[in-house]
C-alpha cells in the first residue's frame, strides 16, 4: 500500500529526507541557489496547477453536455464528482501562503530554515497536485467510456 501511495503522489518526502535533500543540495550551492530553485520549481507548479483548472473547466462542460446527450448517468456523475474533488484540491495550490522567519541566531541555520520552509510547501502542494492529475485523468477515462457507451447504443 505504501509503494501505490508513493507512487500517487510523486514519492512524497517526510521532513527527515527534506532537510537531508537540502544539506546535500548546500554543499554545491548557495542558499539563494537553492532557495532560487525550489521557488522556481512551486512557482512552475502552481503554473500547472491552473492550466489543469482550465482544462477541467473544458471537461465539466463535456461531461454537462453528455449529460444532457443521454450519457450514462452513473459513471458520468463519477466523473464530475471526481473531478470537483480535484478542483478542489488544485484550488488549495493558489491560495497565499505566509511563510515564517526561523527564530535562529544562526546564519547557516536561518538560511537553512528560509530553504526548508519553502521546500515543504513544494512538496506538499506536489503531493495534492499528483492526486488532483490522477483524479482528473480517472475522469476523463469514464468520460471515454460514456461517450463509446452512448456511440454503441
Amino acid at each position: 500500500m505504501a509503494a501505490w501511495y508513493s507512487g500517487l503522489t510523486g514519492g512524497a518526502m517526510s521532513v527527515d529526507a527534506l532537510r537531508r535533500e537540502i544539506r546535500a543540495g548546500l554543499k554545491f550551492r548557495t542558499p539563494e541557489q537553492m532557495r532560487g530553485e525550489i521557488a522556481g520549481n512551486l512557482a512552475h507548479l502552481t503554473s500547472k496547477a491552473a492550466a489543469l483548472l482550465s482544462a477541467q473547466a473544458i471537461f465539466i462542460v463535456v461531461e454537462t453536455w453528455g449529460l444532457e446527450h443521454g450519457w450514462p448517468r452513473i459513471p458520468t456523475m463519477i466523473s464530475v464528482l471526481a473531478l470537483v474533488v480535484a478542483v478542489l484540491l488544485l484550488l488549495t495550490l493558489l491560495r497565499s501562503v505566509y511563510m515564517p522567519y526561523s527564530a535562529s541566531d544562526d546564519a547557516n541555520e536561518f538560511e537553512f530554515d528560509a530553504i526548508f520552509v519553502v521546500g515543504h510547501l513544494l512538496t506538499q502542494r506536489a503531493v495534492r497536485f499528483n492526486i488532483a492529475l490522477f483524479l482528473t485523468f480517472g475522469s476523463v477515462i469514464l468520460l471515454g467510456f460514456g461517450a463509446i457507451e452512448t456511440a454503441w447504443a
